[in-house]
Protein backbone atom coordinates (compact mmCIF):
# COMPACT_ATOMS: atom_id res chain seq x y z
CA UNK A 1 0.00 0.00 0.00
CA UNK A 2 2.80 2.42 0.92
CA UNK A 3 4.57 1.67 -2.49
CA UNK A 4 1.03 1.92 -4.64
CA UNK A 5 0.62 5.52 -3.01
CA UNK A 6 3.79 6.93 -4.44
CA UNK A 7 3.50 4.99 -7.83
CA UNK A 8 0.11 6.67 -8.48
CA UNK A 9 1.60 9.86 -7.76
CA UNK A 10 4.69 9.45 -9.81
CA UNK A 11 1.71 8.34 -12.42
CA UNK A 12 -0.28 11.31 -12.49
CA UNK A 13 3.34 13.38 -12.35
CA UNK A 14 4.66 12.12 -15.25
CA UNK A 15 1.07 12.58 -17.25
CA UNK A 16 1.28 16.29 -16.77
CA UNK A 17 4.37 16.82 -17.50
CA UNK A 18 5.73 18.91 -20.73
CA UNK A 19 5.05 17.24 -23.94
CA UNK A 20 7.53 16.32 -26.40
CA UNK A 21 6.87 15.02 -30.05
CA UNK A 22 9.08 12.32 -31.49
CA UNK A 23 11.55 13.86 -34.73
CA UNK A 24 10.34 12.64 -37.69
CA UNK A 25 12.20 15.29 -40.03
CA UNK A 26 10.40 18.61 -39.48
CA UNK A 27 10.80 21.02 -36.24
CA UNK A 28 7.90 23.52 -35.43
CA UNK A 29 9.14 26.35 -33.63
CA UNK A 30 8.00 26.44 -29.98
CA UNK A 31 7.27 22.39 -29.52
CA UNK A 32 9.75 20.13 -28.02
CA UNK A 33 11.05 17.12 -30.03
CA UNK A 34 13.12 13.89 -28.83
CA UNK A 35 15.57 12.44 -31.29
CA UNK A 36 17.47 9.26 -30.78
CA UNK A 37 20.46 9.35 -32.82
CA UNK A 38 22.50 5.69 -33.54
CA UNK A 39 25.31 5.08 -31.15
CA UNK A 40 24.09 8.12 -28.55
CA UNK A 41 24.21 5.87 -24.88
CA UNK A 42 23.82 5.78 -21.17
CA UNK A 43 25.74 4.63 -18.29
CA UNK A 44 24.40 0.67 -19.01
CA UNK A 45 24.82 0.92 -22.72
CA UNK A 46 21.32 1.77 -23.80
CA UNK A 47 19.65 3.92 -26.22
CA UNK A 48 19.66 7.40 -24.75
CA UNK A 49 17.46 10.65 -25.81
CA UNK A 50 17.85 14.12 -26.71
CA UNK A 51 15.57 17.19 -26.66
CA UNK A 52 15.27 20.15 -28.81
CA UNK A 53 12.98 23.15 -29.49
CA UNK A 54 13.43 25.36 -32.61
CA UNK A 55 13.18 28.56 -32.01
CA UNK A 56 12.80 32.24 -33.79
CA UNK A 57 15.86 33.32 -34.88
CA UNK A 58 19.45 32.12 -35.21
CA UNK A 59 20.74 32.11 -32.14
CA UNK A 60 21.33 28.72 -30.39
CA UNK A 61 21.31 27.49 -26.86
CA UNK A 62 23.05 23.86 -25.81
CA UNK A 63 21.53 23.07 -22.35
CA UNK A 64 23.74 19.89 -20.04
CA UNK A 65 21.54 18.65 -17.52
CA UNK A 66 22.98 18.12 -13.86
CA UNK A 67 22.16 15.16 -11.94
CA UNK A 68 24.86 14.00 -9.68
CA UNK A 69 28.30 11.76 -10.63
CA UNK A 70 29.82 8.91 -10.30
CA UNK A 71 33.49 8.32 -9.52
CA UNK A 72 34.40 5.61 -7.88
CA UNK A 73 33.64 1.33 -7.64
CA UNK A 74 30.89 2.03 -4.95
CA UNK A 75 29.61 5.10 -6.60
CA UNK A 76 29.05 3.43 -10.03
CA UNK A 77 27.33 0.35 -7.73
CA UNK A 78 24.53 2.73 -6.63
CA UNK A 79 22.85 4.65 -9.38
CA UNK A 80 19.65 6.07 -9.39
CA UNK A 81 15.86 5.10 -10.22
CA UNK A 82 12.47 5.84 -8.90
CA UNK A 83 11.89 3.03 -6.68
CA UNK A 84 15.15 3.89 -4.90
CA UNK A 85 14.44 7.75 -5.03
CA UNK A 86 11.30 7.25 -3.06
CA UNK A 87 12.49 4.90 -0.49
CA UNK A 88 15.32 7.68 0.27
CA UNK A 89 18.14 5.06 -0.52
CA UNK A 90 21.64 7.15 -1.50
CA UNK A 91 22.34 7.02 -5.28
CA UNK A 92 24.75 9.15 -7.00
CA UNK A 93 24.00 9.38 -10.80
CA UNK A 94 21.00 8.68 -12.70
CA UNK A 95 21.89 5.99 -15.58
CA UNK A 96 18.28 7.14 -17.90
CA UNK A 97 16.27 10.10 -19.12
CA UNK A 98 13.71 9.83 -17.19
CA UNK A 99 10.37 11.59 -18.23
CA UNK A 100 10.81 14.12 -15.67
CA UNK A 101 14.27 15.56 -17.13
CA UNK A 102 10.98 17.47 -18.64
CA UNK A 103 10.14 19.33 -15.29
CA UNK A 104 13.66 21.07 -16.11
CA UNK A 105 11.99 23.38 -18.88
CA UNK A 106 11.14 25.96 -16.79
CA UNK A 107 13.62 29.09 -16.41
CA UNK A 108 15.73 29.52 -18.72
CA UNK A 109 14.06 26.99 -20.99
CA UNK A 110 10.90 27.81 -20.43
CA UNK A 111 8.94 28.55 -23.61
CA UNK A 112 7.18 31.50 -21.90
CA UNK A 113 6.91 34.79 -23.00
CA UNK A 114 8.37 36.52 -20.15
CA UNK A 115 11.65 34.34 -20.59
CA UNK A 116 14.39 36.08 -22.73
CA UNK A 117 15.67 33.38 -24.23
CA UNK A 118 12.31 31.70 -24.80
CA UNK A 119 13.13 32.52 -29.18
CA UNK A 120 16.53 30.90 -28.83
CA UNK A 121 16.92 27.16 -31.06
CA UNK A 122 17.57 25.26 -27.29
CA UNK A 123 19.13 21.61 -27.16
CA UNK A 124 18.78 19.78 -23.81
CA UNK A 125 21.17 16.94 -23.29
CA UNK A 126 19.98 14.62 -20.67
CA UNK A 127 22.56 13.44 -18.27
CA UNK A 128 23.08 9.53 -18.07
CA UNK A 129 26.78 9.09 -17.80
CA UNK A 130 28.12 9.89 -14.68
CA UNK A 131 30.75 11.89 -15.84
CA UNK A 132 30.04 15.12 -15.68
CA UNK A 133 29.08 14.60 -19.59
CA UNK A 134 33.17 14.78 -20.09
CA UNK A 135 34.59 10.70 -20.00
CA UNK A 136 35.15 8.04 -22.97
CA UNK A 137 35.26 5.06 -20.86
CA UNK A 138 34.10 1.65 -20.34
CA UNK A 139 34.65 1.57 -16.36
CA UNK A 140 34.23 -2.14 -14.95
CA UNK A 141 33.00 -2.11 -11.52
CA UNK A 142 32.03 -4.69 -8.86
CA UNK A 143 34.67 -7.19 -9.93
CA UNK A 144 34.24 -6.37 -13.42
CA UNK A 145 30.74 -8.14 -13.22
CA UNK A 146 29.19 -4.73 -14.87
CA UNK A 147 30.00 -1.88 -16.55
CA UNK A 148 29.39 1.82 -16.42
CA UNK A 149 29.55 3.47 -19.70
CA UNK A 150 31.02 7.42 -19.43
CA UNK A 151 30.05 8.17 -22.75
CA UNK A 152 29.87 12.04 -21.83
CA UNK A 153 31.99 13.03 -25.01
CA UNK A 154 31.20 11.12 -27.66
CA UNK A 155 27.89 11.71 -26.81
CA UNK A 156 27.86 15.22 -27.37
CA UNK A 157 29.84 14.32 -30.46
CA UNK A 158 27.07 12.64 -31.74
CA UNK A 159 24.53 15.04 -30.69
CA UNK A 160 26.41 18.23 -31.81
CA UNK A 161 26.36 15.99 -35.44
CA UNK A 162 23.05 16.19 -35.41
CA UNK A 163 22.74 19.74 -34.40
CA UNK A 164 24.97 21.33 -37.09
CA UNK A 165 22.19 19.47 -39.33
CA UNK A 166 18.94 20.87 -37.78
CA UNK A 167 20.89 24.32 -37.12
CA UNK A 168 24.00 24.70 -39.74
CA UNK A 169 23.99 28.52 -39.42
CA UNK A 170 23.40 30.63 -36.54
CA UNK A 171 24.75 34.02 -35.12
CA UNK A 172 25.05 33.59 -31.26
CA UNK A 173 26.27 30.50 -29.43
CA UNK A 174 25.09 29.93 -25.80
CA UNK A 175 26.80 27.10 -24.29
CA UNK A 176 25.62 26.11 -20.63
CA UNK A 177 24.03 23.67 -18.11
CA UNK A 178 23.77 23.27 -14.04
CA UNK A 179 25.63 21.17 -11.61
CA UNK A 180 26.86 18.22 -13.24
CA UNK A 181 26.16 20.29 -16.76
CA UNK A 182 27.38 22.98 -15.82
CA UNK A 183 31.32 21.89 -15.47
CA UNK A 184 30.09 19.89 -18.84
CA UNK A 185 29.61 23.51 -20.14
CA UNK A 186 33.04 24.75 -19.05
CA UNK A 187 34.77 21.51 -19.77
CA UNK A 188 32.82 20.82 -23.46
CA UNK A 189 33.01 24.17 -24.75
CA UNK A 190 35.46 23.69 -27.36
CA UNK A 191 33.93 20.59 -29.17
CA UNK A 192 30.47 22.62 -28.96
CA UNK A 193 32.05 25.79 -30.39
CA UNK A 194 34.23 23.71 -33.06
CA UNK A 195 30.43 23.06 -34.96
CA UNK A 196 30.65 27.12 -34.99
CA UNK A 197 34.00 28.31 -35.96
CA UNK A 198 33.08 31.56 -36.55
CA UNK A 199 30.37 32.39 -34.03
CA UNK A 200 30.72 34.45 -31.03
CA UNK A 201 30.58 31.92 -27.80
CA UNK A 202 29.01 32.68 -24.52
CA UNK A 203 29.73 29.46 -21.68
CA UNK A 204 27.58 29.99 -18.31
CA UNK A 205 27.70 27.51 -15.44
CA UNK A 206 25.13 27.01 -13.02
CA UNK A 207 26.42 25.88 -9.25
CA UNK A 208 29.90 24.58 -10.51
CA UNK A 209 31.65 24.85 -6.62
CA UNK A 210 33.14 21.39 -6.08
CA UNK A 211 36.76 21.69 -4.88
CA UNK A 212 38.16 18.17 -4.30
CA UNK A 213 41.44 16.95 -4.90
CA UNK A 214 40.60 13.61 -6.54
CA UNK A 215 39.37 14.84 -9.48
CA UNK A 216 42.49 14.95 -11.55
CA UNK A 217 42.66 10.64 -10.66
CA UNK A 218 38.93 10.29 -11.58
CA UNK A 219 39.39 12.13 -14.75
CA UNK A 220 42.15 10.20 -15.71
CA UNK A 221 41.34 6.82 -14.37
CA UNK A 222 37.35 6.68 -14.44
CA UNK A 223 36.28 9.08 -16.44
CA UNK A 224 39.27 9.02 -18.83
CA UNK A 225 38.88 12.62 -20.21
CA UNK A 226 40.49 13.70 -23.21
CA UNK A 227 44.18 14.28 -23.13
CA UNK A 228 44.52 18.02 -23.70
CA UNK A 229 42.02 18.27 -21.06
CA UNK A 230 43.58 16.32 -18.69
CA UNK A 231 46.82 18.62 -19.03
CA UNK A 232 44.66 20.77 -17.17
CA UNK A 233 43.50 19.69 -14.36
CA UNK A 234 45.50 19.96 -11.37
CA UNK A 235 45.79 17.97 -8.11
CA UNK A 236 44.31 20.45 -6.04
CA UNK A 237 40.89 19.78 -7.32
CA UNK A 238 39.71 23.03 -8.42
CA UNK A 239 37.73 21.20 -11.32
CA UNK A 240 35.51 24.71 -12.53
CA UNK A 241 38.50 26.69 -12.47
CA UNK A 242 41.06 24.12 -14.61
CA UNK A 243 38.02 23.23 -16.47
CA UNK A 244 37.60 27.16 -17.64
CA UNK A 245 41.41 27.28 -18.18
CA UNK A 246 41.35 24.98 -20.46
CA UNK A 247 38.44 25.82 -22.74
CA UNK A 248 39.60 29.56 -22.54
CA UNK A 249 42.88 28.34 -24.24
CA UNK A 250 41.18 26.33 -26.76
CA UNK A 251 38.75 29.29 -27.55
CA UNK A 252 40.92 32.63 -26.61
CA UNK A 253 39.02 36.08 -27.34
CA UNK A 254 36.06 34.59 -29.08
CA UNK A 255 34.98 32.87 -25.33
CA UNK A 256 33.12 34.75 -22.89
CA UNK A 257 32.89 32.85 -18.95
CA UNK A 258 30.14 32.88 -16.90
CA UNK A 259 29.20 31.74 -13.63
CA UNK A 260 26.24 31.64 -11.38
CA UNK A 261 26.03 30.39 -7.46
CA UNK A 262 24.53 30.32 -4.27
CA UNK A 263 26.81 31.29 -1.44
CA UNK A 264 26.40 28.57 0.70
CA UNK A 265 24.74 25.73 -1.53
CA UNK A 266 23.49 23.07 0.56
CA UNK A 267 23.45 20.82 -2.44
CA UNK A 268 27.11 20.95 -3.35
CA UNK A 269 28.47 21.15 -0.29
CA UNK A 270 26.78 17.87 0.76
CA UNK A 271 27.95 16.22 -2.30
CA UNK A 272 31.92 18.01 -1.56
CA UNK A 273 31.52 16.00 1.95
CA UNK A 274 30.68 12.79 0.80
CA UNK A 275 33.47 13.01 -1.97
CA UNK A 276 36.06 13.32 0.45
CA UNK A 277 35.10 10.55 2.52
CA UNK A 278 32.64 12.12 5.05
CA UNK A 279 28.84 11.85 5.55
CA UNK A 280 26.60 13.25 2.89
CA UNK A 281 25.61 16.29 5.46
CA UNK A 282 26.63 19.52 5.93
CA UNK A 283 28.81 19.94 8.85
CA UNK A 284 30.45 23.20 9.68
CA UNK A 285 33.63 22.09 8.35
CA UNK A 286 32.11 21.33 5.35
CA UNK A 287 30.33 24.62 4.72
CA UNK A 288 33.83 26.31 5.65
CA UNK A 289 35.52 24.68 3.13
CA UNK A 290 32.70 25.33 0.81
CA UNK A 291 32.41 29.29 1.29
CA UNK A 292 36.47 29.57 1.41
CA UNK A 293 37.18 27.54 -1.80
CA UNK A 294 34.51 29.75 -3.49
CA UNK A 295 36.33 32.78 -2.47
CA UNK A 296 39.37 31.55 -3.50
CA UNK A 297 38.43 30.46 -7.11
CA UNK A 298 37.07 33.72 -7.66
CA UNK A 299 40.26 35.19 -7.23
CA UNK A 300 41.94 32.72 -9.16
CA UNK A 301 39.99 33.65 -11.78
CA UNK A 302 40.33 37.64 -11.05
CA UNK A 303 43.85 36.79 -11.14
CA UNK A 304 44.14 35.18 -14.49
CA UNK A 305 43.49 37.02 -17.74
CA UNK A 306 39.82 34.69 -18.44
CA UNK A 307 37.34 36.96 -19.55
CA UNK A 308 34.97 35.87 -16.39
CA UNK A 309 31.87 37.39 -15.04
CA UNK A 310 29.76 36.11 -11.79
CA UNK A 311 26.25 35.84 -10.32
CA UNK A 312 26.38 34.92 -6.45
CA UNK A 313 23.42 35.71 -4.40
CA UNK A 314 22.04 33.86 -1.52
CA UNK A 315 18.59 32.87 -3.11
CA UNK A 316 16.72 29.72 -1.24
CA UNK A 317 18.75 31.09 2.12
CA UNK A 318 17.59 28.81 5.14
CA UNK A 319 17.25 30.81 7.84
CA UNK A 320 17.78 27.92 10.42
CA UNK A 321 21.15 26.31 8.87
CA UNK A 322 22.53 29.29 6.25
CA UNK A 323 21.99 27.35 3.86
CA UNK A 324 21.44 28.41 0.38
CA UNK A 325 19.65 26.74 -2.99
CA UNK A 326 21.14 25.01 -5.48
CA UNK A 327 20.86 25.61 -9.00
CA UNK A 328 19.20 28.74 -10.44
CA UNK A 329 18.58 28.78 -13.96
CA UNK A 330 15.93 26.29 -14.96
CA UNK A 331 13.93 27.15 -11.77
CA UNK A 332 11.09 30.25 -12.87
CA UNK A 333 11.60 31.75 -9.27
CA UNK A 334 15.11 31.48 -8.82
CA UNK A 335 15.73 32.65 -12.66
CA UNK A 336 13.70 35.74 -12.14
CA UNK A 337 14.18 37.00 -8.77
CA UNK A 338 16.18 39.49 -7.75
CA UNK A 339 17.30 37.93 -4.43
CA UNK A 340 19.39 40.80 -2.89
CA UNK A 341 20.50 42.39 -6.00
CA UNK A 342 18.53 44.96 -8.34
CA UNK A 343 19.26 42.49 -11.18
CA UNK A 344 17.62 39.08 -11.90
CA UNK A 345 19.76 36.23 -13.07
CA UNK A 346 17.13 36.36 -16.30
CA UNK A 347 18.21 39.81 -17.07
CA UNK A 348 22.18 39.32 -16.24
CA UNK A 349 22.21 36.77 -18.20
CA UNK A 350 20.35 38.85 -21.05
CA UNK A 351 22.47 41.55 -20.74
CA UNK A 352 25.71 39.06 -21.14
CA UNK A 353 24.65 37.05 -24.50
CA UNK A 354 24.02 40.83 -25.68
CA UNK A 355 27.99 41.95 -24.72
CA UNK A 356 26.82 44.05 -21.57
CA UNK A 357 28.99 42.40 -19.70
CA UNK A 358 29.59 42.93 -15.44
CA UNK A 359 29.62 40.66 -12.65
CA UNK A 360 26.70 40.75 -9.44
CA UNK A 361 27.91 39.88 -5.79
Amino acid sequence: MFIFIPLIYVYYTLKSLTKTKKYRGVLEAGAWYELNPKGLKNSIGKATPFFVRKGTGNKLMIYFCGGGVSWSQESAAKPMNIIKMMLGSVTYYSPVAYRFVRTLFNGILSKKQNNPFSGWNTVFIPYVTGDFHLGDNDYKYQNGRKTLYHAGEPNTKLIMDEVKKLFPDIEVLLICGESAGAFAAAGNAPLVAGYYPDVPVTVYSDASQLVVPLWREVAEKVWRVNETMLEYISEDGDLYYDLIRYSYAQLGTRAVFLRSNTISDVVLIEFGNTLQGGLHKATPESITYFTDNLAATEKRIADSDIPYYYYLCSFGKNKKTGLTGHTMSHSNKSFYDKSEHDTSLADWLTDAVSGKLYSMR
